[in-house]
């Protein structure tokens, strides 16, 4: 992506411009698929190949699931040789990537259930959490880095830093057991686990929220206080107005463009599955999902989570490079052109 000149930004926009522009957007989503495309390719490739590397025999655990402990030889090699086990792992992945055409991520080795049907079961949690905590990180970040691009260098500033220094620093699985002893375990205000209301969702969504806010805080000072020095906001002080109308109508647009992007990248990682957060409070998520899979050695059950998250994340990254644009009309896409 390339900026226009401020030149060009004051001259009128004639139509032929909206019809370059419009072509050359297309353009560069074409393109950006392609790379979303690829990536989906090479994380088929990885997660295939990675669970075939991983310890214990996927006809084995069948096996156990099909006919208890008693097993001989001879079982084990008829559900090889019924699930196509028994055929060179080349074949066997293109076996995969067929089915995944068609939509098919297969059935669980341990409970037969259909995987994609089990991670659109989950995906409601996920995106009920993910909302949570991203709308606590915006409240708690916004006010913060803007205060704190108020008062730069200043007492407030200092400790908004030292706010955002201990958010970076807290790992989310010690922050979440902190928050269990003391809204669960000291207070007995919320529940330290388990889904199904408001309740439940306030402790998993703090903490997801204080881990993020800490970054965007420091993101929309920075921001704001690079914004503060363009020459319209310098004429929209000369023009009378105060410091407030200047900061809120004039500068902060501009200065959330870089939080936007943070933000977005953020919420494709959420939705793939805050997989700490939702196992220390049995969220019933994609990342919990993914977790409890990894300890049954449920090998398609955890290939089926994780393309299913690298989906969710490069389609999130598409839309935010597309709403950056959208935001900043001095974006064009020449490069594509």
């Amino acid at each position: 992506m390339e900026y226009l000149k401020a030149s060009e930004v004051k001259r009128p926009i004639s139509e032929n411009d909206r019809n370059i522009r419009r072509i050359s957007m297309w353009k560069y989503i074409a393109n950006r698929l392609a790379m979303v495309l690829i990536v989906i390719a090479g994380v088929t490739l990885v997660s295939f190949f990675a669970m075939y590397l991983a310890p214990g025999d996927p006809a084995e655990l069948i096996a156990l699931e099909r006919y208890g402990q008693d097993l001989d030889k001879s079982q084990i090699e008829s559900v090889r040789e019924a699930e196509g086990l028994d055929a060179p792992v080349y074949f066997q992945y293109f076996i995969w990537l067929d089915h995944l055409l068609h939509l098919d991520l297969g059935r669980s080795i341990i409970t037969s259930d259909d995987i994609l049907e089990e991670i659109i079961l989950k995906l409601p949690a996920t995106i009920e959490l993910t909302v949570a905590g991203l709308l606590i990180s915006l409240l708690i970040a916004l006010p913060i880095g803007v205060l704190s691009a108020f008062q730069k260098n200043i007492l407030l500033d200092n400790c908004c830093a030292f706010f955002s220094l201990i958010g970076i620093s807290i790992p989310n699985f010690w922050l979440g057991i902190l928050l269990i002893w003391l809204f669960s375990l000291t207070l007995h205000i919320f529940p330290s686990y388990g889904y199904g209301s408001l309740s439940h969702l306030a402790l998993p969504a703090l903490t997801l929220g204080i881990s993020m806010s800490s970054i965007t805080a420091r993101l929309t000072r920075a921001s704001l206080m690079e914004v503060m020095e363009k020459e319209y906001i310098l004429a929209a002080r000369a023009r009378g107005f105060d410091e407030y109308t200047v900061v809120l109508r004039h500068a902060l647009k501009n200065a959330l463009l870089p939080v936007v992007t943070f933000a977005g990248m953020q919420l494709g990682y959420l939705l793939g599955g805050a997989v700490i957060v939702e196992t220390i409070f049995s969220w019933p998520g994609i990342g919990k999902l993914l977790v409890d899979s990894i300890f049954a050695r449920d090998f398609s059950m955890v290939q089926g989570c994780v393309l299913f998250i690298a989906v969710l994340f490069s389609l999130s990254s598409l839309a935010v490079d597309i709403l950056y644009a959208v935001l900043d009309p001095r974006i064009r896409y020449d490069m594509y052109d």
